[in-house]
């Protein structure tokens, strides 16, 4: 078994917090409406007497309004007082939303081919305009896997996803990580060799030994697969366009193990078969037998991507196939705040009290 074991790891979880100012029982609020209309009319004058009366020196002491200030201030505190309380009627609090989803996802590890023949320009995506017409647009196989695949991981957030690039040989890209900003930041990095505009050969490529090593990247992607134990699907999508002619195992013989394992192989065919068209026999072509078999193998499927249009199906036709169960849960607590107006209103009150009591009379 070429394969390591490694420890146990726990399911993915995400939570989320949300915190929210709410009253538990706001019909109270509507008292504060009389108290500020009472507070407002208290001092206004009243209708003009009909009877009038030859001396008022009987009543005067009744009437005089207080003129020092604590005189004055007592009747507002005490419906300042009114309407704390009437606040913790209500009673205020915070509430905390807590929301976790418990996810059993699926283990996915991407193996892209980045061999030389990924820069022929034959994929073709149907788009449309700003117009709304629609055109044509052609770009090169790497191009067309990196956005594709790209879409495909934004599009799966609960599962695990990993990252294997591949050419003359295999390199981990990205562990199986649920921060999927890392795998597709990596998935940009991808580049082909190039050749050197001042005539110095060729720039090396992301990956600098070419050729096709399908069995490797096959064999170093079921390894990270089989570090987990507990996940309930572990999954390999293989997108190259050429046949296996490097690496030190087969890649029947590394589907078979990664079927032992209990690992699922999707392979794609990526671009158009030239050497059809143009009848010449050192064009790196596919092995579109060894893909199916390593699909059958294995559970898996075998797609063939003559275009980026079929190339988005393939990818879809995976997502629907492959699909992650999540169960969410709530909980929600409360902080009752109510004890604070509460207090406000109890220490109003009696500073009002106290003010209408001691307060002096006003002089004659």
């Amino acid at each position: 078994m070429i394969f390591p074991l490694a420890a146990e790891a726990p399911l993915p979880a995400d939570s989320g917090h949300v915190q929210e100012f709410i009253f538990g029982a706001p019909q109270w609020l509507w008292a504060l409406i009389p108290l500020v209309l009472l507070f407002l009319l208290r001092r206004r004058r009243g209708a003009i007497a009909s009877l009038t009366h030859p001396t008022i020196r009987f009543v005067a002491q009744h009437l005089r309004t207080p003129s020092t200030l604590a005189g004055r201030i007592g009747p507002f505190l005490l419906t300042l007082a009114a309407m704390a309380l009437v606040v913790a009627l209500a009673r205020p609090r915070w509430m905390h939303r807590h929301e976790e989803q418990l996810v059993s996802g699926i283990d996915i590890m991407v193996a892209c081919d980045l061999s030389g023949s990924m820069v022929m320009q034959d994929m073709v995506f149907t788009t449309k305009d700003e117009r709304g017409r629609r055109r044509n647009v052609v770009v090169n196989r790497l191009t067309a896997a990196k956005h594709v695949i790209n879409e495909f991981v934004a599009g799966r957030p609960n599962d695990r996803i990993g990252l294997v690039a591949f050419a003359g040989k295999a390199k981990l890209c990205s562990p199986l990580t649920l921060d999927h900003a890392i795998v597709r930041h990596m998935i940009e990095q991808f580049y082909l060799a190039t050749h050197d505009p001042f005539g110095r050969g060729v720039r090396p490529g992301y990956i600098q030994e070419d050729g096709t090593a399908i069995g490797t990247a096959i064999a170093s992607a079921a390894t990270r697969l089989d570090e987990r134990h507990d996940t309930k699907s572990k999954v390999i999508i293989l997108v190259t366009d050429g046949a296996n002619n490097r690496g030190s195992i087969s890649p029947i013989e590394a589907a078979r193990q990664a079927a032992a394992l209990g690992i699922k192989i999707f392979t794609i065919a990526i671009g158009k078969d030239d050497r059809i068209s143009s009848h010449t026999a050192d064009v790196d072509t596919f092995d579109e037998k060894t893909l199916q078999e390593i699909a059958a193998l294995t559970g898996g499927r075998f797609y063939r991507a003559s275009s980026g249009t079929r190339l988005m199906k393939a990818f879809a036709s995976i997502d629907k196939l492959e699909k992650t169960e999540a169960r969410r849960r709530t909980f929600i607590s409360y902080d009752e705040i109510f004890p604070y107006p509460l207090a406000i209103a109890l220490m109003l009150m009696l500073a009002g009290l106290i003010v209408s009591v001691l307060r002096p009379r006003s002089a004659p």
